[in-house]
């Protein structure tokens, strides 16, 4: 009987530390996402200046630069995208990989 009420409190204290670390994780989780949603405000304010500057800039450039200007911001846009396209799956790849080891380790103990 000492037995089981021995594994009893360890599975108690154990789902008890399980609960905090859920708690830690999620606490560090929706800190990374303020961090993330704000540098993506910066962000977004800083592309929309640069805009509002190229467009400025446009109105002071005769017909023929404005048209190099122009086909240089949609390279621009295409060869950043193309970037982001790149860092998007490269995560993807890596969080794949991420959890499938975990998968792997904890389904031993299933």
């Amino acid at each position: 009987m000492e037995g089981l009420e021995a594994f009893v409190e360890k599975k108690a204290e154990f789902s008890e530390m399980m609960a905090e670390m859920i708690g830690f994780y999620r606490a560090v989780t929706r800190e990374q996402h303020a961090y993330l949603d704000a540098q993506q405000r910066a962000a977004e304010r800083a592309e929309g200046r640069r805009l509002q500057e190229f467009q400025r800039a446009l109105e002071r450039m005769d017909p023929a630069e404005a048209e190099a200007a122009q086909r240089a911001e949609r390279e621009r846009a295409l060869r950043l995208q193309k970037e982001r396209e790149a860092e998007t799956a490269a995560l993807d790849a890596e969080i794949a990989h991420a959890r499938a080891r975990v998968r792997e380790k904890y389904t031993k103990f299933s």
